[in-house]
Parts: C-alpha cells; sequence; structure tokens
C-alpha cells in the first residue's frame, strides 16, 4: 500500500546510541528526504537524538505562506491600537486567583517519538446518546524513538464528530499495542485521546481514502494526550510515569503522530 509518509525514512532517520544505524540506510533516507516532492520536512540528527525543526511545512502550503507574507508587506503598517481594560469578569477573576505570588514550573516540551498507523477500510459505527461513534481496527504501523523502535501489532480508534456552537470537531480515542525489536520484545500499551478540528466539509474529506489525496491535513488541528504503560522492566521506569501530548496529521486511512513528552 502507497504511503504518503515514507516509512522506510521513519525508520532509517533516527540515531540513538542504543540503536546503531548502518551508514548505507542513513543515506538512503537522506535520498529519500530529496525526493519527496509533497513534504518539505527538516530532520535535524545530532549527538542527542533527532530534532524536528519549525521549519516543517508541506511544499505547497510553504508557497501560500510566502504569497500571504509579500501581500502583509505590501500593506501600509497600522498604527497599533492602545491596550484595551480589562472586563469586569476579568477583575473579578484576578481578585480570586490563588496564591498570585506562587511561582509554578513551567512544564517543558521534547520530542520523544514518532507513531504511524494504517486503518482498516472497513469500520463499524455504533449509537451512542449523541450521535454516533466510528470504530475501526488497525491494519499495520511502525513507531520509533528514544526509547526504542518497533511495530504497532494492533490496536484501533473510535471517532466521534462533535458540534459546539460554531465549534466543529471529530473527537478520537485509540489504543494501540506497540512491540519493541528486541530479541525478546517488549509490549507497551499506548493510549491516545484528543480532537481534530476543521470545517466539516474539509474534515471529511479528509478521512475518505480517495477524496483526500489532493488536501492538506495540516490545516485541520490534530492534537492528542498520550499515556503508555508496560509490565515489562526495561521499560516501565522509562514510560509508566510519563505523559505525552501529541500533534497528528490523519489523511485518508493513515494516522501519523509526534509525541512530544512533558517534563
Amino acid at each position: 500500500m502507497g504511503s504518503w509518509l515514507d516509512d522506510s525514512l521513519l525508520n532509517n532517520a533516527y540515531q540513538h546510541a542504543d540503536i546503531p544505524v548502518p551508514a548505507q540506510a542513513t543515506s538512503h533516507a537522506m535520498s529519500e528526504l530529496a525526493e519527496d516532492s509533497d513534504w518539505d520536512t527538516t530532520l535535524v540528527v545530532t549527538d542527542e537524538w533527532l530534532k524536528v525543526a519549525s521549519e516543517r511545512r508541506h511544499s505547497g502550503w510553504e508557497s501560500v505562506e510566502r504569497r500571504w507574507i509579500e501581500n502583509q508587506q505590501a500593506v501600509q503598517p497600522v498604527a497599533p491600537k492602545p491596550p484595551s481594560e480589562p472586563t469586569k469578569e476579568a477583575c473579578e477573576a484576578m481578585a480570586r486567583f490563588p496564591y498570585p505570588h506562587m511561582s509554578i514550573p513551567t512544564p517543558q516540551l521534547e520530542f520523544d517519538f514518532r507513531l504511524r498507523v494504517i486503518l482498516n477500510s472497513q469500520s463499524a459505527s455504533v449509537a451512542v446518546s449523541d450521535g454516533f461513534k466510528k470504530w475501526s481496527t488497525f491494519s499495520d504501523g511502525s513507531w520509533a524513538g528514544r526509547f526504542g523502535h518497533g511495530v504497532v501489532v494492533n490496536g484501533g480508534q473510535e471517532s466521534q464528530d462533535l458540534v459546539h456552537g460554531k465549534t466543529v470537531a471529530t473527537q478520537v480515542e485509540a489504543t494501540h499495542k506497540l512491540q519493541t525489536e528486541d530479541e525478546v520484545p517488549a509490549y507497551i500499551e499506548c493510549k491516545t485521546r484528543g480532537n481534530m478540528t476543521g470545517p466539516p466539509e474539509l474534515m471529511k474529506t479528509l478521512q475518505d481514502p480517495d477524496a483526500s489525496r489532493e488536501v492538506d491535513p495540516r490545516l485541520c488541528p490534530f492534537r492528542v494526550f498520550i499515556t503508555m504503560k508496560t509490565q515489562d522492566e526495561r521499560y516501565a521506569s522509562k514510560l509508566n510515569a510519563g505523559m505525552w501530548v501529541g500533534s497528528c496529521l490523519w489523511k485518508g486511512l493513515e494516522v501519523v503522530y509526534d509525541a512530544y513528552r512533558i517534563s
């Protein structure tokens, strides 16, 4: 099955002290990156870990962004508006703010792993109190990151379209069973929960295997919260107490997650 994000690039580009990668495999991945006309992705490999640069953009979207910047530069600058007075509600909230002089550490995000799954073409719809949920199983998948690499052996996701006023979202909950590539493999339960938002017709198109080919999935933000659990002592200390947030792309039958550990 063809892929809109080449799986071999993901498996070969990762370099880590515990995961040696042959030089020819790395050069092969870089050549594929250069030949990929659909994606403009900057992957920076360092001694520490793979860094995902902030310049990761779809090549088509980059041209749109460039034209927008040029148009903005042509517009005469507008004098900044004076700061607005806080509303009554804002003032009341600030007056009730707990411990206003206390400083609490700000969470940090660190790129940790990438997960890719393929959905089965057949799905089931189940009636619930507020509509319908669609259940789909995974037919294939792979993952790689700081703590290892491997495949997705089974799992599935359920999705439900929600409407709250002018906000339209597809709520997604998924469970993935990950297998490591160790000689004696470990099994990891990975759960995700989040929402994809955007114009209803565009989100419907992105979930259609045929119609989604001409649509950029970045136009619909898709964010999830991720937790993982395993009984294997080799990975339990690294994963069981961790929390991640994910930035995702859903196009047709393929879903790709970039997971950032919260520290």
